[in-house]
């Protein structure tokens, strides 16, 4: 009652002013509110998108527990090498295939849920090309127990006809108790 004496007491063009002005905020009002909508349209499509996702994710459970079987099958934990052994295997190899003068690097570990990933570097000086491929040759023998991350080679500095290599060797070690739960 009092806001119509109010809005009568108005001059015609202070009426249109204040209809405008109300128009204004209504029309602000249901804009946001419409963008508020949008917003929620976009985040229930996204989340039904990563619904399905999911929900075709978990009906390949079967399949992956059988490619986890059959990668099972085809490894054997036992040849697996720790960090030690690693170091071990890998200077055994090296002194097997006569390398002249090698270096092994003091081993570096990465731990997953199911491996522990073992790092070695191990430098080759004043070796002749066959002796690379022959001690590249016996690790390619234990793949994939142990495979070649990274290979460096260079000309000797005092004589070309001999060469420098830097092998990063890498392996993991199966953790038996990841397997069995």
């Amino acid at each position: 009652m009092i806001a119509r004496q109010i809005f009568n007491a108005l001059s015609l063009r202070e009426r249109y002013l204040l209809a405008a002005f109300i128009w204004s905020l209504l029309l602000l009002w249901a804009l946001f509110l419409m963008q508020g909508l949008q917003e929620t349209w976009r985040a229930y499509r996204l989340n039904g998108s990563a619904l399905d996702s999911f929900e075709y994710t978990i009906g390949q459970a079967d399949e992956a527990e059988l490619l986890l079987r059959a990668a099972r099958q085809g490894l054997d934990s036992s040849k697996t090498f720790s960090a030690a052994q690693l170091v071990g295997q890998l200077d055994s190899l090296a002194r097997a295939n006569e390398v002249s003068s090698f270096d092994l690097s003091t081993p570096s570990s990465i731990e997953s849920e199911l491996f522990t990933f073992n790092n070695v570097r191990l430098s080759i000086k004043r070796a002749r090309i066959e002796e690379l491929i022959r001690f590249e040759q016996a690790v390619k023998a234990y793949s994939p127990y142990i495979a070649l991350g990274n290979f460096q080679i260079t000309a000797n500095r005092r004589d070309p006809r001999f060469l420098d290599a830097a092998f990063e060797l890498v392996s993991f070690e199966l953790k038996e108790e990841a397997l069995n739960e």
